[in-house]
């Protein structure tokens, strides 16, 4: 059993690995977000022009804003994401007056994502209209993600597009389950456990809502953006260790690092991150054991840490005491 909830293991992770690096780019495809909140104030957060970038408070707005909340929340804010310094691209591809999305809406979010650098691409669940099989515009857009080496992190369940993407041969693809403390999936059933690649405690999860609002969800979106967060942190000790960003090792980090869980019925997870330990020790494998996870600092980078100029964004990362 897992026995962790959702806002303790958000909770846990918030100060993960130094919060993030300015040059991981983290694209959001969800609804609009409300930058006007108190958590975004110094959050570097580029708005990108899609098809749904108008937002009017409405149902799609409350759920991208707190998504967004999740991931690039300002420390001492209202609230706290996971990946703060790290550079947020928001892509809206659900309207409040038009709560789906076609393919072609899809593909053109992820190429504009990609224009702008995205190193991870972050996409909800929701209603992806069109015919079943991947559209000519969706394809190509898939191909380019795997040519640039990008991460896709989607929410898995009934209206997840995990399945869409693989069958348009999404490469670095990781399809994200939310559990409740029993290691219960609290949706997509029973039937999605194949699709899933990682599960973390998705219950209780405190975001940003529209005006300035605070609430609570829980879902597979919310546990993905969990996840796309902290995969920007890993890729950003990468980055501090001299290697070359590789979305893919990351993802065999993190998977390789889950919790293993034997299930005793259908409906349980088999894979989860619960905590801390998890992401440390996939910090670690990523880097070959080269990055210490106490200090947030590349051991060979040692001496140099209060000196070179990559830091700085780093030293004024502090948590709350």
């Amino acid at each position: 059993m897992v026995r962790v909830a959702g806002a303790d293991f958000q909770k846990e992770v918030l100060f993960a690995l130094g919060g993030g690096d300015s040059q991981i780019n983290i694209a959001v495809l969800d609804g609009p977000v409300d930058r006007t909140h108190d958590c975004f104030r110094g959050a570097r957060l580029v708005p990108l022009d899609t098809a749904a970038a108008e937002g009017s408070d409405g149902r799609a707005t409350a759920q991208g804003t707190h998504i967004a909340s999740l991931i690039f929340g300002q420390p001492c804010s209202s609230v706290e994401g996971v990946a703060p310094l790290c550079r947020g691209l928001i892509a809206p591809i659900f309207s409040d007056d038009r709560l789906d999305c076609s393919q072609a809406e899809l593909a053109q979010a992820i190429t504009i994502a990609l224009d702008h650098g995205a190193h991870i691409i972050q996409i909800s669940g929701g209603l992806f209209g069109g015919p079943r099989q991947p559209t000519a515009e969706l394809l190509d857009a898939v191909a380019r993600c795997n040519a640039d080496n990008a991460l896709i992190v989607a929410g898995a369940g009934r209206d997840g597009c995990g399945s869409l993407l693989r069958r348009c041969g999404a490469t670095n693809l990781l399809p994200v389950g939310a559990i409740d403390q029993h290691g219960r999936l609290i949706d997509g059933g029973d039937a999605s456990l194949h699709e899933i690649g990682i599960a973390v405690p998705g219950a209780n999860l405190i975001g940003a809502a529209p005006q300035g609002g605070i609430d609570s969800r829980r879902g597979a979106n919310y546990a993905a953006a969990l996840i796309a967060g902290i995969a920007g942190l890993l890729l950003g000790t990468q980055r501090q260790t001299g290697r070359t960003l590789d979305p893919g090792a990351a993802v065999e980090a993190m998977l390789s690092t889950a919790t293993p869980r034997v299930a005793a019925r259908a409906y349980e997870c088999h894979r989860a991150w619960i905590g801390l330990a998890n992401v440390e020790a996939a910090a670690v494998r990523l880097n070959d054991g080269m990055y210490d996870t106490a200090t947030g600092t590349p051991f060979q980078l040692w001496h140099r840490a209060q000196t070179s100029a990559k830091w700085s964004d780093h030293a004024a990362f502090r948590p709350r005491a």
